[in-house]
């Protein structure tokens, strides 16, 4: 596992354009792993056992113009195809998105905005501040598990003070489509994305089916369609000799209501569906949706969960496929879980002292304006939240992979007991645990590698001033 993580940070160092920020990659990255607690930077000196003085270094390493996300991100999807995890359907690559939401009470933290709650859950505010993330991952499969592999993450709301005009800033769906689109470019391979029901829009179709590098529909859309869903069926051809142009649309369906309409006309095939065999049935249609003004597949499935309507943009896709695929969505909610509850990757606190502080209590309707008398400062301020947060993207990833490609050393590395176990494959919890057992016991002297030279020599210019546990 030591060995497969140098070669992963030897793949990261075309990245940063100086020795010793890649030094500071390095120390973060290893922090990340080791630390107990997830208080932000500060965890990361009590991690690594490195003198208080470091901090500012470290805070100085997320502001830094020798290395950005798009670079990093870059180099990262370059690894992961050489590694040859990804799940295909139909020789595509399969991509998983969602937008997620976490507080920020901070009065100075950049493109803060007054979030909508869609939980469930009573305990939740309807509405709250904070930061509104949109995250694209790679489905990954191994002999016994799926994991969401995650690509990148970016802040899609609240970034009105850093655009020329409002009209600059495309809308939180599109931006998703947009972030697949460029995986697909720099990957150089055609590819599924699978959303939920917030992105049956038009704009999301049609932004998929723009060309890409001469190549038509690079990106596929398969989501879930909202339960209000309309299309039409072909207009019939007009009759010879009748005045008054050609219909483009022929009779109105109301999708939901074919479920009791149009019984007789629905197949029945055993899946496995969520871990679980069961017989469902299903009815595959080509019909005139009204916001891309052309055809999309609906497939109608009712199963034991209830009674839901795919849409796809790709007419020839087979149904149990799309059901298949729709299925694997579920992976990316894990993953978010993961990435707050194991990994702590929202427990940023960077803030921007050139910001005007904004109101925790905002009024109904009001806006609240952002306002900096240096621009350039704020910036750099949200670039180190997303280089935070990519980081831990980067952790989550490596700790899948070697998952997927270690599962035996890592179960045995981690010495540690499940009460119930669920897969073959170690989880992410379990994974970690392993590799931060192998760190620690190479970090007290008996390491050699490239790894542990880079934090001790960090160590020794860095010295604590009390013990480790009591650290910064």
């Amino acid at each position: 596992m030591i060995e497969y993580m140098n070669g992963f940070m030897a793949a990261m160092r075309p990245a940063f354009k100086r020795e010793a920020t890649f030094s500071w990659f390095v120390c973060v990255f290893v922090g990340l792993v080791l630390r107990r607690d997830n208080l932000g930077v500060t965890s990361l000196v009590r991690a690594l056992a490195l003198g208080p003085t470091c901090y500012k270094s470290l805070l100085n390493f997320f502001r830094s113009s020798a290395w950005q996300v798009e670079g990093l991100t870059q180099h990262w999807w370059d690894w992961l195809k050489k590694q040859e995890v990804e799940y295909r359907a139909n020789g595509r690559l399969v991509l998983l998105a969602d937008h997620t939401k976490t507080p920020k009470d901070g009065r100075k933290i950049p493109a803060v905005s007054t979030l909508h709650q869609d939980s469930e859950t009573a305990s939740k505010p309807t509405f709250f501040r904070g930061h509104h993330w949109g995250c694209i991952a790679l489905l990954a499969k191994s002999a016994h598990k799926c994991f969401a592999v995650p690509l990148e993450a970016r802040i899609h709301e609240g970034l009105e003070l850093f655009a020329q005009s409002q009209d600059a800033l495309p809308a939180k769906t599109v931006c998703m489509v947009q972030m697949a689109r460029q995986v697909v470019k720099d990957m150089g391979q055609s590819a599924y994305l699978v959303l939920d029901a917030y992105f049956s829009v038009g704009s999301v179709f049609n932004t998929a089916s723009e060309e890409l590098n001469g190549i038509s529909n690079p990106v596929h859309i398969l989501t879930r369609a909202k339960k209000n869903i309309v299309a039409y069926m072909n207009a019939p051809r007009k009759k010879k000799g009748k005045r008054g142009p050609q219909k483009k649309y022929g009779k109105k369906l109301q999708l939901m209501k074919l479920f009791d309409s149009r019984p007789h006309h629905f197949n029945t095939a055993e899946v496995m569906l969520y871990g679980k065999r069961e017989k469902i049935r299903y009815l595959v249609l080509n019909l005139l949706w009204k916001p891309v003004k052309g055809e999309i597949r609906f497939v109608l499935v009712e199963s034991s969960r209830g009674r839901i309507i795919l849409m796809a943009s790709d007419l020839e896709m087979e149904p149990l496929l799309a059901l298949e695929l729709y299925s694997r969505r579920i992976t990316i909610e894990v993953l978010f879980d993961t990435l707050k509850n194991t990994q702590g990757a929202m427990g940023y606190h960077f803030w921007s002292q050139s910001l005007r502080p904004a109101s925790r209590r905002p009024l109904k309707n009001d806006e609240q304006p952002n306002e900096s008398t240096n621009i350039e400062n704020t910036r750099k301020t949200l670039g180190a939240i997303e280089k935070f947060v990519n980081i831990h993207l980067l952790v989550t990833g490596v700790l899948q992979l070697m998952a997927i490609k270690k599962p035996d050393e890592a179960k045995e590395k981690a010495r540690c007991w499940l009460r119930t176990f669920s897969s073959k494959t170690p989880s992410e919890f379990v994974t970690r645990i392993a590799l931060e057992n192998l760190l620690n016991r190479n970090l007290s002297g008996l390491g050699k590698d490239t790894i542990t030279q880079i934090i001790q020599k960090k160590q020794i210019a860095y010295p604590p001033m009390w013990y480790r546990d009591d650290a910064a």
